[in-house]
């Protein structure tokens, strides 16, 4: 399929293939802001019972100016939302969908793909320092002579290599037949990953879920992609899920770019990807409940807070902490000096050292040593001011969430959370930036100005 200029409509409208309830039923597919609808209304009745239905397929079309476009559609996990029978044998369905995808060849498969592509018009915006120069003659401009523009696109633009894939950018123009208005043309840039080994559908999908995420660290802009078109041997077909079933609330439209490809070097942005590529292999879990978190802004705060707090324990995991195996935190000294030097004078000097060590043993395996280290290591790579007892305070208030551990005492208020959250969240951030060697100077300009708490 043509995927150029290619946009979801807001509906789609055609015949629709249910085995639990029919065929070549009409209907319309309608594509919301966060969900996906299949209604349909014919007259026949057709009484279902079940209330999921794995799977409908579907041949429907859309307008666009006066031009109709057809695709085939392949449709996944439905759920009734309502069913009605009324009038001379009419029937009514509403069906919410998980998924779908949607191709310009029938009987399309959706395994064994070879490449996908993602397209998003961030892209465009972050290459434009890079592709300007296909353009020439744009100035002076001669009125009596006329204008001559020339445009010669850019080859491919490998960003990285390796046995499993190939990550590069395609640059695609688009003449557009002279009308009252001249002649114009337009540019597209489209993020490839050309796969060297056959995979499965979802394979290929985390994969490019993978890119994506590096991409909306670069940018500091947690985007969804305009759409990602998979291929075989034999088809090309475009996939989309439902925000109510990816958990993606992003209801804030940003297009903005902390970044251009000009900050980067080829070498650089080569080693940047391959380094991402090791850490999700190596962290998949943490780092995929950090994307989760973060382009959900429907969450709540103590549950963004649960969040990046697991996601520092996993990632601080591999830090190397040298000990005196007593606490550092001078809150939990004070409380407990005071309980031990009222015992003191009960007990012998053995007893009283064995019950100090007990209580104010700090284990280099504890959170709080970890995300200490984690902390002073970023305060190296980027500018960080916060309170002294932030991490303490902070692995106390998870506790308390999670389990009920903590007294309450050395706990973040609760209308505190979600700037503790959006800490943790630019803590985080710049932990992954240094781990796959973004250099600091590019980092300064993804990362806020300063990672402080609000005074």
């Amino acid at each position: 399929m043509n995927n150029y200029g290619f946009h979801f409509a807001g509906s789609y409208q055609g015949y629709w293939n249910i085995s639990q309830i029919g065929r070549k039923i009409p209907g319309t597919l309608y594509l919301e802001k966060h969900s996906i609808r299949l209604e349909l209304f014919w007259n026949n009745v057709t009484h279902v019972d079940l209330r999921v239905i794995p799977s409908a397929t579907g041949y429907a079309y859309t307008e666009i100016g006066n031009k109709k476009i057809c695709y085939y559609f392949v449709l996944k996990g439905l759920q009734i939302m309502s069913a009605s029978w009324f009038g001379k044998h009419q029937s009514q369905y509403k069906l919410d969908v998980n998924h779908f995808f949607m191709s310009d060849v029938p009987r399309f498969t959706t395994n064994v793909i070879l490449s996908c592509c993602i397209r998003t018009d961030l892209m465009d915006k972050w290459v434009w320092d890079y592709t300007q120069n296909s353009y020439s003659n744009l100035w002076p401009f001669n009125k009596n002579d006329g204008i001559e523009i020339k445009y010669q696109a850019k080859p491919p633009l490998t960003l990285y290599e390796s046995e499993l894939y190939e990550l590069y950018i395609y640059f695609s123009n688009e003449a557009h037949t002279p009308n009252a208005d001249g002649f114009s043309m337009s540019t597209h840039t489209f993020l490839n990953l050309r796969l060297k080994k056959k995979q499965k559908l979802y394979d290929a999908l985390d994969l490019a879920e993978s890119v994506i995420w590096l991409f909306s660290l670069l940018w500091n802009n947690q985007f969804s992609p305009d759409f990602i078109e998979f291929r075989t041997s034999k088809a090309k077909f475009i996939y989309k899920q439902s925000d109510r079933y990816s958990y993606k609330y992003r209801d804030v439209n940003n297009s903005s770019l902390r970044t251009d490809v000009s900050d980067f070097d080829e070498e650089e942005l080569s080693s940047i990807i391959e380094k991402w590529s090791q850490f999700v292999e190596r962290d998949i879990v943490s780092i995929r409940t950090f994307f989760e978190t973060q382009y959900d802004e429907h969450m709540t705060p103590s549950a963004m807070l649960k969040n990046y707090m697991s996601v520092i324990d996993g990632l601080s995991r591999e830090l190397q902490i040298t000990t005196t195996g007593q606490s550092n935190n001078s809150k939990r000294l004070e409380k407990f000096e005071t309980l031990l030097s009222a015992i003191r004078p009960h007990i012998k000097a053995k007893e009283f050292n064995e019950i100090k060590m007990a209580i104010l043993r700090e284990s280099p395996s504890e959170l709080k040593p970890r995300f200490v280290q984690l902390i002073k290591i970023l305060s190296e790579y980027t500018n960080i001011e916060l309170p002294y007892d932030f991490c303490y305070r902070a692995v106390e208030t998870r506790n308390l969430l999670t389990h009920t551990k903590s007294s309450g005492k050395d706990v973040f208020h609760k209308e505190q959370y979600r700037d503790v959250a959006f800490c943790l969240e630019d803590l985080i951030r710049a932990y992954i930036l240094f781990k796959i060697g973004v250099p600091k100077e590019i980092a300064s300009k993804i990362l806020p100005s300063k990672i402080s708490m609000p005074s």
